[in-house]
């Protein structure tokens, strides 16, 4: 993958796996309302208002209010400690897929979703993309445009030389798009068998994900430690 890391991009399109997992369960078990995003429930929630249902207003109110929980503490976490959201994120993912099979069938799909639409949230907030390619592993609409974007721009490019860029934003975002929709056809299908516990299949590569989150730190960490001792080694040295 070019000139980043082989670990950093096996990490987001893992993530997008779980992504896809998570998308497709709320759709599919949850009368087909999305919990990775706030599009339709920020409408939901105007419909609500406008239509004087009390009770409705609250259900969409307390979604986005989770939403917007989750992407602050993500945020301030991030600007106020040296914490790695990541390994947060991943214990988040692993509660809420854990716990979404015992929610029952017959309470209403947006709350159902409350769980999903924190843990979706905070892992948009922690797994950000791939150095500058900023791309959601919960959501595939930008996924798409960039994609598609980028290889318009690698067909019209003529020097060869200026088509690498394009080239590899495709394949990073292009990536994630397939690796997201992956997850979501191994949901559907896995639902067809296991119906609501077909979710705990998500724990796979949540787990593979934070083997590779585990791995990249400790390379990172090594790499620093032995900077370090060569450093303090040439300091040492007899001038």
């Amino acid at each position: 993958m070019g000139k980043f890391q082989r670990s950093t991009v096996l990490i987001q399109f893992t993530m997008a796996v779980c992504g896809g997992f998570l998308g497709a369960y709320a759709l599919f078990s949850r009368q087909m309302v999305f919990g990775s995003s706030q599009t339709a429930n920020v409408i939901e929630l105007v419909s609500a208002i406008c239509g004087r249902n009390l009770p409705e207003m609250l259900i969409h109110l307390g979604a986005l209010l989770l939403y917007i929980s989750a992407v602050v503490l993500a945020t301030a976490i991030e600007e106020k400690t040296t914490l790695d959201n990541r390994y947060l994120s991943l214990g988040i993912n692993a509660a809420v897929i854990l716990s979404c099979a015992f929610i029952p069938t017959d309470i209403d799909p947006v709350m159902a979703l409350y769980p999903v639409f924190f843990a979706a949230a905070f892992q948009w907030c922690s797994f950000k993309g791939v150095g500058p390619y900023a791309s959601s592993t919960i959501f595939s609409t930008n996924n798409i445009r960039q994609t598609f974007s980028s290889l318009t721009k690698y067909w019209l490019e003529k020097d060869p030389a200026a088509r690498g860029p394009h080239a590899e934003k495709a394949r990073i975002f292009g990536g994630t798009l397939f690796f997201f929709n992956a997850g979501a056809a191994a949901e559907y299908l896995l639902l067809q068998v296991f119906s609501l516990r077909s979710i705990w299949f998500a724990l796979l590569p949540l787990c593979a994900g934070a083997l590779l989150v585990i791995s990249e730190n400790h390379s990172r960490i090594s790499a620093e430690y032995t900077s370090s001792c060569k450093y303090l080694h040439k300091q040492e040295a007899p001038q």
